[in-house]
């Protein structure tokens, strides 16, 4: 969906807001909401600083190269005893091989003036040089990072780049050494629903937890840091509380598929229903988080909702498919190219059919296929406007972060 997200009153429930990590300093309760990160309050967490339990997350590399020519590590899964997956690969295998690459990220939080509180989450050794994948919302806001390594080893860690429209960021750290031990990236686009996976992190403090379940869900939807949505989410039972955010989501083989982002819950613990950013997204963005480059968002600036029959009947809609076009964001690319919304979800409002000849189904088919495009490209709307039909196109823009809920 594109930002700014949809009003409540649109009929459709928005995308779900983002709550920033709390500190320990005065905590109080995040607001509530539908989907929450993986971080909490310190009461609620008990975390081993006392204070928030924040967001892990864990990525892994194949065997390729960075734009700076380092290696990315692949290393097997042995066998061993335990319980198995479905690949007959054993559970606590794959807990050996990939736990050693998953480490605790502790960030001091505060202003120019003083401290006002520390946050605790999760990150995963992707190479030999240091860099560890994290959510962006793990290390915002830090002034400081430590990195906990599995024997205990704690190394001081800086930003090497931030991605809100992702929830993703890369720590580097430097002399860790033998400490770094790689995990390999898979392929999210495999996964189906029903696969077993595993998912490690730090729930409510406690460093290095297994959980498994299964992958419940695909193609869910949810609202980064910067306010942008986030498709394709891997909709997961395996249970994750406050801690797991940012951590591996495991397949049988060992492989990180996901980066564990949020819950769903009323009760800011699991109810087995969470969500893993696809490891693909992550692997498309993360060289440029290494190196500190900009990562770019194809933008069209519109505020969308899914119409379906019943949606369409009850405004009275001329198509019972496709997106209403509910608000355009002023100077946006659909601003520029025509589009038109009234800011309130009614007939008067456009609807968009289809996109350079795909057919649009739901508000995330538009936003996974501009997804596919590059800022600068120009796309081509199919565009219904009362009993009218006619072509727009736009050329995208790089996204402008706007305040969620906005």
């Amino acid at each position: 969906m594109e930002t700014p997200p949809i009003p409540p009153d649109f009929n459709q429930p928005p995308a779900f807001p983002y709550e920033p990590a709390p500190t320990i300093t005065n905590p109080k309760p995040p607001r509530r909401s539908r989907v929450l990160p993986l971080v909490a309050l310190g009461v609620v967490a008990g975390g081993a600083v006392g204070g928030a339990a924040g967001a892990a997350i864990v990525a892994d590399r194949q065997k390729t190269t960075t734009a700076t020519g380092a290696p990315y590590i692949s290393a097997p899964v042995n066998s061993g005893g335990g319980s198995t997956t479905a690949s007959g690969i054993s559970a606590a295998a794959i807990y050996q091989q990939d736990s050693p690459g998953v480490v605790v990220i502790t960030t001091e939080l505060g202003n120019n003036f003083r401290n006002v509180g520390e946050a605790t989450g999760s990150g995963i050794v992707v190479n030999p040089q240091g860099d560890i994948l994290t959510n962006e919302h793990v290390v915002a806001g830090a002034t400081q990072i430590h990195v906990t390594f599995k024997d205990g080893t704690v190394v001081s860690g800086t930003v090497a780049g931030t991605d809100a429209s992702d929830d993703l960021a890369v720590v580097h750290v430097s002399g860790a050494g033998s400490h770094l031990h790689p995990l390999v990236l898979g392929n999210s686009d495999g996964s189906q629903i029903g696969d077993p996976v595993l998912a490690i992190g730090t729930p409510f403090g406690l460093a290095g937890s297994l959980t498994s379940g299964i992958v419940s869900g695909l193609g869910r939807s949810s609202t980064s840091p910067s306010g942008r949505a986030l498709t394709g989410m891997i909709q997961t039972d395996a249970p994750i509380n406050p801690g797991n955010s940012g951590g591996p989501l495991l397949n049988t083989k060992g492989e990180v598929v996901g980066v564990d982002e949020s819950i769903q819950s009323p009760i800011q613990g699991s109810v087995g229903v969470g969500f893993a950013v696809p490891i693909n997204t992550a692997k498309r963005v993360i060289q440029s988080l290494e190196s500190g480059q900009a990562v770019q968002h194809p933008w069209l600036g519109i505020s969308g909702q899914t119409i379906t029959p019943s949606l369409a009947s009850s405004l009275s809609l001329s198509k019972q498919s496709g997106v209403l076009v509910v608000q355009v964001v002023s100077g946006s690319p659909a601003q520029k190219a025509g589009l038109q919304g009234t800011g309130s979800a009614g007939a008067s409002d456009d609807i968009l059919t289809s996109i350079d000849g795909h057919q649009l189904a739901s508000v995330e088919a538009l936003t996974t296929y501009l997804d596919s495009k590059k800022v600068g490209d120009k796309v081509t709307m199919t565009v219904a406007r009362g009993n009218k039909t006619m072509s727009l196109t736009a050329t995208l823009a790089d996204f402008q972060q706007q305040p969620v809920g906005g």
